[in-house]
């Protein structure tokens, strides 16, 4: 049975997996929800594939039960700050981001508690 971080890890993972997917299915809308300007698509892409490579970085760490990489994950409350700071198209990420560093974080507190 995976522990609780690796599944806060693993849905962190897939959801990110999906995003750089739709991402790159639907560059147009994903252009306009971040309210980017048209010639900012190939960053975007590239944006996306990063994002790709890091949800499968995730789900395989959750599979490991790499507790190391679980605490390294919690650096997201740096990505979390620059993301909000990009404005609001950019905080729904944020918000993401620190939502999910925050469960991982709680989870490792819990179970180090437990154990």
């Amino acid at each position: 049975m995976p522990s609780i971080a690796a599944i806060t890890i693993f849905i962190f993972g897939l959801s990110a997996f999906n995003h750089g997917v739709s991402n790159l299915i639907s560059p147009r809308k994903a252009l306009a929800a971040k309210q980017l300007h048209e010639s900012a698509l190939p960053a975007l892409n590239g944006f996306s594939v990063a994002i790709i490579g890091i949800g499968i970085y995730y789900m395989l760490a959750a599979y490991q039960e790499n507790r190391a990489f679980f605490a390294l994950t919690l650096a997201r409350f740096i990505s979390a700050s620059i993301f909000w700071f990009q404005g609001p198209a950019w905080r729904v990420i944020a918000t993401w981001e620190a939502i999910s560093a925050v469960m991982t974080a709680a989870a490792l507190a819990g179970e180090a508690y437990l154990a």
